[in-house]
């Protein structure tokens, strides 16, 4: 999977799943994947608020004031690890006895089966109280779970993001040199914000580049001695005593 892919499975998932459904969580506990924590050195922003090296997933976390904790190691996760490994021996079993033969009955299988293990295998919660907070009506979710950059105005009003360049739609003195704010959402739109003001813009199409001919390499081969053959007028020819 694509980094990019990554992302966008976990976002639909924390959106979709967890605080579209019963809102926002206090914390968040995973793993230590390249998705939620990263390895790179902090950048100069970062520096400067005197804040961690974080990923797109940490961030958009934080914006929404979840804490994210990451484990250690799998004993650390809990109960989730321990029923993982339950799951891909058992479950196998279970639609193998169901008779399932495809990924239409196996999604109406487990629909049956989740509730039937929840009820067997559920422990209650010390404290069954529901942490979960209600979203804010000032936030915007698709500008909070997205990619999000930063990219200077170059003397031309170009912005280059992720391989591409897109030129401004209405330059402006003010925005030469300036930093802007660039969101990607994952259903491939894309903002351009200055000051919180989305900017018009258009994509810069690169010229089309002639087809390179093939290169052809010749071998220049050194020609073979050239041997005088028997009926040549030279070795007939009488130097002393002896012909050539």
């Amino acid at each position: 999977m694509t980094p990019r892919g990554a992302f966008t499975a976990v976002f639909t998932t924390m959106r979709g799943f967890i605080i579209e459904l019963y809102g926002l969580p206090l914390a968040i506990s995973l793993d230590k994947h390249s998705t939620y924590k990263t390895t790179r050195q902090a950048d100069m922003d970062e520096l400067l608020k005197e804040k961690q090296a974080e990923t797109q997933f940490e961030r958009a976390l934080g914006k929404l004031g979840i804490e994210v904790i990451h484990a250690h190691s799998p004993q650390a996760k809990g109960r989730v690890e321990r029923a993982f490994r339950t799951l891909q021996d058992r479950l196998v079993k279970e639609m193998r006895l169901a008779g399932v033969k495809n990924l239409e009955e196996a999604n109406r299988f487990l629909e049956r089966y989740c509730r039937v293990h929840n009820r067997c295998h559920r422990a209650e919660a010390l404290e069954p109280e529901d942490l979960h907070r209600p979203l804010p009506k000032s936030v915007v979710l698709d500008d909070v779970l997205c990619i999000k950059g930063y990219r200077m105005v170059n003397e031309g009003y170009l912005v280059k993001w992720r391989g591409r360049m897109y030129v401004l739609g209405k330059p402006s003195l003010t925005l030469r040199q300036q930093k802007l704010v660039v969101l990607e959402r994952f259903d491939g739109r894309l903002s351009l914000r200055f000051k919180g003001r989305d900017l018009e813009y258009r994509p810069v199409l690169e010229p089309k580049r002639p087809a390179s001919k093939p290169v052809v390499v010749k071998i220049r081969r050194k020609p073979p001695k050239y041997a005088l053959p028997p009926s040549h007028p030279w070795r007939h020819q009488i130097f002393g005593n002896e012909p050539i």
